[in-house]
């Protein structure tokens, strides 16, 4: 009996022993199950998170703007190519292929402006040197559109100026330079003599272009700059040719024209020099001794003392400047019977290459403050050869009316001496003709002025007995 409960005891314990053994294996393959849905649900949750972050990446954005952009471009939809490649730098400023697209778009609509600013900085901010390069190509683009246009003025010479300052090596820009001077000049500054240097002279429309001295002188001292850091033969011919404006006539003011020879001085020890250098600086060198003979009679007149004249007409400078023209000797100074000194402006004149210069008279120059005119004209009495000359003074207040002419001779003449005695003597004669602004003249002479017999009469009383 015992072996029957021993047996019975361990077939009841085995039989138990397997009921537990499968409610684990059950319990395991519930957690299993529940383990591997969790799984996968968090791996579509991942690859779903994963899929908006990509979307998200900065550098994901970027490129889907510029694939945006490009295809609007592809359609001709400019601004909205250019709306998409703004979006672009607006999330990564860094991008080139955004900058340099976007100046595309803007080229397609002809907005050169926007494309050029595009670009610069597109430039700044990457420093990409293909960006700049660019830049570069649209501004001498630019440039040669306007001046197959015509529409040429020094502000386009500076643009090109500007890349050759950010790229001394710029073999393109130099051969744009050189080929703007023969038209720029003529294409917008020929229509006034004042056009060029002497802008608050101008008598054009107005918004017609001018140019300062000031301004050409910079632009020259920044060639010089250049052709100093990089010379070229090249660019040594451009400096040579824009050293003197290409322009047939042009004035230019006196105050300028000592700073002028200077710069030209600086021209030629840098680079050398030419014919129309050589003949400029002649003029504006002579110029200036011209002014200086007549510095002090100005001072004298322009406080009133017209009798001053007396002594300065028979001066030695006077006259020694007077015989340069009487006998036509050669001057950079403009040869002509009546020959003008004023102390504003020059007018500077070209032919063959050759420069010539003369000061302003008064009709061109009505703002002047007085002109003294050379008479340079053979006039003799008994042999003896007429020392002249004239002053007209400045405009009071603005008005030019009435307009005094004042003219001085040192002639050998009949005077009346005693009771009626005509006798030949040396004397002075002053004749003063004043207009009005109705056209009328009245003129006064004074025979023997400032001598023992002086006399006065009007030019009608003269008339008249001269057709008695």
């Amino acid at each position: 009996m015992s072996n029957t409960r021993s047996v019975s005891y361990r077939n009841n314990d085995r039989s138990y022993s397997r009921n537990v053994k499968l409610k684990k294996r059950r319990r395991r393959s519930r957690v299993n199950t529940k383990r591997i849905a969790i799984i996968a649900a968090t791996t579509l949750v991942a690859v779903a998170a994963g899929y908006v972050i990509y979307n998200h990446l900065p550098v994901v954005k970027v490129n889907k703007a510029i694939a945006a952009g490009d295809k609007y471009t592809q359609d001709a939809d400019y601004q909205a190519a250019i709306d998409s490649y703004s979006e672009a730098i607006e999330i990564d400023k860094h991008s080139v292929t955004a900058y340099s697209n976007m100046a595309g778009a803007y080229l397609s609509i002809d907005d050169y402006e926007s494309a050029k600013e595009t670009l610069y900085n597109g430039f700044v901010e990457t420093e990409n040197e293909g960006l700049l390069d660019n830049y570069h190509a649209v501004i001498l683009n630019e440039a040669v559109g306007v001046l197959n246009e015509q529409n040429a003025d020094m502000s386009t010479v500076l643009s090109i100026l500007d890349v050759l300052k950010e790229d001394n090596s710029s073999s393109d820009a130099v051969q744009l330079l050189d080929s703007a001077y023969s038209r720029v000049f003529d294409d917008t500054y020929s229509y006034d003599v004042n056009a060029l240097f002497r802008a608050d002279s101008v008598t054009s429309t107005e918004g017609s272009a001018t140019f300062s001295y000031a301004d050409y002188e910079s632009f020259v001292k920044e060639l010089l700059a250049i052709y100093s850091a990089a010379p070229t033969d090249e660019l040594k011919e451009v400096i040579l040719k824009y050293a003197t404006p290409g322009e047939n006539s042009f004035t230019i003011s006196l105050d300028d024209a000592g700073s002028y020879n200077e710069l030209l001085a600086s021209v030629e020890s840098s680079v050398g020099s030419n014919d129309s250098i050589s003949s400029m600086r002649n003029c504006l060198s002579n110029a200036s001794d011209v002014l200086g003979i007549f510095s002090g009679i100005f001072e004298q007149l322009d406080v009133g003392n017209v009798d001053e004249l007396r002594g300065f007409v028979v001066s030695d400078e006077y006259l020694g400047l007077r015989d340069i023209f009487l006998n036509d000797l050669e001057t950079p100074q403009e040869n002509t019977t009546y020959v003008p000194i004023s102390r504003e402006a020059i007018i500077l004149n070209n032919k063959d290459g050759q420069w010539t210069y003369r000061f302003l008279d008064f009709e061109e120059n009505p703002a002047t403050s007085g002109v003294i005119t050379l008479w340079a004209n053979f006039f003799e009495d008994d042999g003896v050869q007429r020392n002249s000359i004239s002053y007209e003074p400045g405009a009071i207040d603005g008005n030019i009316y009435p307009h005094t002419k004042y003219s001085v001779t040192y002639l050998r003449s009949y005077i009346t001496s005693g009771k009626a005695t005509k006798v030949p003597k040396m004397n002075y004669r002053l004749d003063t003709t004043v207009t009005t602004e109705d056209g009328q003249q009245i003129e006064t002479i004074v025979g023997d002025w400032g001598g023992e017999n002086e006399w006065t009469m009007d030019i009608e009383t003269i008339e008249s007995r001269i057709r008695a």
